[in-house]
């Protein structure tokens, strides 16, 4: 933890977005990701990659997709990424996620998010290019009683197809089983990973009910999430956004190992040995690329809003470590 906060204090990533592989089992209107080829390393390429995110400092990753869960080594990538002080969270759509592999899950200290966008079953089939709606809800049910050490969510990508009554849903079945529940919106820059579909934008006044429940429902319940969803709405109402946290709290890296500074922002490479050197070479582009096409994909954005609020935060410490120890606490 010391060296994160040391990273934290010199801008240098403690997040690593590691897309684990590009397969996917779901063809969704949002994304452009399983339309790629996937040369997937091996688990020993892999474990290179982590010592050096290690000794980078480098202290959480989402392990994403793709679909994650379509490796079949997916729980021996876990425990390489805890072995080294690393803590993972496994982002899947829930198709395949067996209790067998669940208890795996559980029993360690993982993070463990479930992407379900609607209850309704034709708009799910809409927006996922799948009907496995009732695939994932039993798989849901049947691991809900499981004990962990992680914190596991569902979450909801709103769209312009997004019902209030229907986000209520959601929210109550991840209540019912166990989940904590977040919303995210939906984001299209370059189109490398978030695809533009016209019939899935919105404005604000389209989705307004929504974020204001869940911004009132953090503040009660979560308050490091409020945090997050006040800067969601003012994204969505074309407020200016500070800089992102691309290449300086976070950053991806691709199913072969390969260093980039975000999911949409793949023009240019580093290594973890030259970062300082590297970095210069597209701090500007950034800047740019943050004025012209500013997103709010959720990893290029929380950790700059909490570390710029971090006084607020200690002064609402009690507060937060009683929601942590209640509702599951991520780090």
């Amino acid at each position: 933890m010391l060296k994160a906060v040391i990273n934290l204090i010199l801008k240098r990533p403690i997040l690593a977005i590691y897309d684990v592989t590009k397969l996917c089992n779901q063809r969704c209107l949002m994304c452009n990701i399983w339309k790629t080829k996937s040369d997937d390393m091996t688990v020993e390429q892999l474990e290179r990659e982590i010592k050096k995110l290690k000794r980078f400092g480098v202290r959480y990753v989402f392990v994403q997709g793709g679909e994650p869960l379509i490796r079949k080594d997916i729980i021996e990538i876990t425990d390489l990424f805890i072995k080294h002080r690393i803590k993972p969270t496994i982002i899947t759509n829930g198709i395949l996620l067996t209790p067998e592999i669940a208890e795996e899950i559980a029993k360690r200290r993982c993070n463990l998010a479930i992407s379900i966008d609607s209850m309704d079953r034709a708009l799910f089939e809409k927006l996922r290019g799948s009907d496995k709606l009732p695939v994932i809800l039993d798989n849901i049910k049947k691991i809900s009683g499981l004990k962990r050490k992680g914190n596991w969510s569902i979450t909801t990508t709103i769209t312009g197809l997004s019902k209030f009554d229907d986000i209520r849903e959601i929210e109550r079945f991840a209540a019912e089983h166990g989940f904590m529940y977040a919303i995210r919106p939906y984001i299209y820059v370059r189109g490398i990973a978030g695809k533009k579909n016209d019939e899935l934008a919105y404005e604000w006044k389209d989705v307004r009910e929504i974020f204001l429940y869940m911004l009132a429902k953090a503040k009660e319940n979560n308050f490091l999430a409020y945090l997050v969803y006040r800067e969601h709405i003012r994204y969505i109402k074309g407020e200016a956004m500070p800089v992102c946290d691309a290449a300086r709290y976070s950053f991806l890296m691709t199913e072969q190992g390969i260093k980039h500074p975000c999911i949409e922002f793949t023009d240019y490479t580093f290594n973890l040995e030259t970062f300082r050197r590297d970095k210069r070479m597209f701090r500007k582009a950034l800047e740019e690329c943050n004025r012209q096409t500013p997103c709010f994909y959720n990893d290029a954005r929380e950790i700059g809003i909490l570390w710029r609020k971090k006084w607020l935060i200690l002064l609402n410490a009690p507060r937060i470590i009683r929601q942590l120890i209640k509702y599951g606490n991520f780090f």
